[in-house]
């Protein structure tokens, strides 16, 4: 079996709403986008980072004992550009208030993990869900873990944005059942200023798998003043209506993550009220007129 090592950030048991049935969603870290609203903090560096929990900090001091570099200088204070994220921290901290985020796995490792939940997988007709952070960002872990699910029997789901050469994506693509897409933005120049990154490739891309024949399950993160907008949400759903779409989900904005950027040390820079019900029934009804099968989370 291949020896790539990939960088984990998650491996979510029991999920149930990455795909069809029960599911392991692996979540691997790196992306390329760095949206303003990011719920993950944790998951955009490839790296592994270190996030702390003051409130957790019980003041042992333990931490400050076991760095090797000097870079924890009181329970909860550490000098991020001394820290080398060697974790010896982590390990020693009673009250988990430091915590590394981000692990080297192999194929056999993740699949191991996987294999713990098996019965449960197949009997709920669920599988195995690869996202991020952005899993094309490690294309080589990402192809062969999902070829190795596939010589197991599970059901593939591939959590992209589809900011990714179409060659390493294309290979993907030949061991995925079902394409979990990202879209965010129809304006290429507004995409940018909220992710980052153009959208010339992503729509490109989604256009590609359209034609390729996989399932694609479309997702949209509605973000209030970024892409909410009747006259975007108009637009969006004309494009998603011409291609080979079987569902698409609208995820209403939240504020969960928020908390996070503090933990790594982070500033969140945006701000926006999350949707009334009635916002949300309104969207559902302008999307549902023109798609079939559209979910608005968080509401009937």
């Amino acid at each position: 079996m291949s020896r790539i090592w990939g960088q984990v950030f998650d491996i979510k048991h029991y999920a149930v709403h990455d795909g069809p049935g029960i599911r392991i969603t692996i979540f691997l870290k790196g992306c390329p986008l760095n949206c303003v609203w990011c719920h993950s903090p944790e998951s955009q560096s490839r790296s592994p980072e270190l996030l702390t929990n003051q409130e957790k900090c019980i003041g042992c001091g333990t931490c400050v004992k076991a760095c090797p570099v000097d870079a924890v200088k009181g329970p909860g204070e550490i000098d991020r550009k001394a820290c080398n994220v060697c974790g010896a921290c982590a390990e020693v901290c009673y009250a988990n208030a430091i915590e590394i985020i981000g692990r080297e796995k192999t194929i056999e490792q993740v699949l191991a993990e996987v294999e713990k939940d098996r019965d449960l997988l197949m009997v709920s007709g669920g599988g195995v869900t690869l996202s991020g952070g952005e899993p094309m960002a490690q294309p080589e872990f990402t192809l062969e873990l999902l070829k190795h699910l596939k010589q197991e029997g599970y059901h593939t789901a591939l959590d992209t944005s589809g900011y990714a050469p179409w060659v390493k994506l294309k290979q993907a693509l030949d061991y995925t059942d079902l394409v979990l897409y990202d879209l965010k933005h129809m304006d290429s120049s507004k995409h940018q200023q909220y992710t980052g990154v153009k959208n010339e490739l992503i729509l490109e891309n989604l256009d590609r798998i359209s034609d390729h024949g996989k399932r694609i399950w479309v997702r949209v993160p509605l973000i209030p003043g970024v892409n909410d907008d009747e006259e975007h949400i108009k637009t969006l759903i004309e494009y998603v209506r011409d291609l080979n779409v079987e569902r698409t989900f609208f995820l209403p904005y939240h504020e969960i993550g928020v908390p996070k950027y503090e933990a790594l040390n982070r500033v969140y820079n945006y701000s926006g009220e999350p949707h009334s019900l009635d916002r949300l029934k309104e969207i559902k009804k302008q999307a549902s007129e023109i798609l079939d099968n559209v979910v608005v989370m968080g509401i009937e």
